[in-house]
């Protein structure tokens, strides 16, 4: 049975995003919107408009949640940037969409681009020091190391003997 390919009157803009410790920003890239629908839920994004009689539209379920209620959006002419705050702040998302698969119309924006290591890059060259080391440097003799005692190696030892005999 052959089936008809699926088309959609509808056509998906691209969008550029990134995101801060507390907020994601997307840039729907469309140039000249007069008006354009925005709805908000914690777990996704609805968008559509119509320019020069093509209707655009996006369903996005969202990566993480946010607080749909502080959104805040804006026509720059060129684009439509949608700052949404995070609902769980300082986490990082790993991509926008929920879903695993690339959407080639989903990019990260180049210019906001950055890494927690670049930050701490320093720390990554610093070798680990032994516990013993840090207790010879810092003069500390109080605190054993963590081996079992020869007692309870021994009484471990006789409760084995009790349960083979």
């Amino acid at each position: 049975m052959n089936c008809p390919r699926l088309a959609s009157k509808y056509h998906t803009p691209k969008i550029i995003w990134y995101q801060t410790d507390v907020t994601v920003i997307l840039r729907v890239l469309l140039q000249d919107v007069k008006e354009y629908f925005l709805r908000v839920e914690c777990d996704h994004l609805l968008f559509s408009t119509t320019i020069n009689s093509r209707s655009y539209y996006i369903c996005l379920y969202l990566f993480g949640t946010v607080e749909a209620g502080k959104t805040i959006h804006v026509n720059l002419g060129r684009e439509i940037r949608i700052t949404l705050v995070k609902a769980h702040k300082w986490t990082e998302w790993l991509r926008l969409p929920l879903e695993r698969e690339k959407n080639s119309l989903i990019s990260v924006d180049p210019d906001h681009i950055y890494s927690r290591s670049w930050t701490m890059g320093f720390s990554k060259n610093i070798e680990k020091e032994s516990f013993t080391e840090y207790k010879r440097r810092h003069n500390i003799t109080q605190i054993m190391p963590d081996v079992p005692s020869t007692d309870e190696e021994e009484s471990d030892d006789e409760a084995m003997n009790v349960l083979f005999c």
